[in-house]
C-alpha cells in the first residue's frame, strides 16, 4: 500500500502488525486479552508485542500484576533490547 493510499484509508480500517505470530495484523484500536499459566507464556506474547510497538514509535504501557513485578518486567525489556 502506498503512503498516499494509506493516508486516505480511515484509521479504523488500517491494519497494524501486533508482533504476535498467531494473531498477525489487526485493525487500529483492536483490544487483545491474553490468558497465561506461566511467566514464560506471558513473555512469549508481551515481548514481541511491545518490541514491535516501540520500534514503530507507538505509545506502550505495561501494567504489571502480582504475578510479575515491575522489576521483572524491566529486566525482560532490557534483555530484549
Amino acid at each position: 500500500m502506498s503512503l498516499q493510499s494509506a493516508l486516505q484509508t480511515p484509521l479504523e480500517e488500517r491494519n497494524r502488525e501486533t508482533g504476535i505470530h498467531a494473531i498477525g495484523a489487526v485493525p487500529w484500536g483492536t483490544h487483545l486479552c491474553q490468558f497465561y499459566d506461566t511467566e514464560q507464556d506471558l513473555f512469549d506474547v508481551l515481548v514481541p508485542f511491545f518490541k514491535l510497538g516501540l520500534e514503530n514509535n507507538e505509545f506502550c504501557i505495561w501494567v504489571t500484576s502480582e504475578f510479575l513485578s515491575e522489576e521483572e518486567a524491566q529486566k525482560c525489556h532490557r534483555i530484549t533490547y
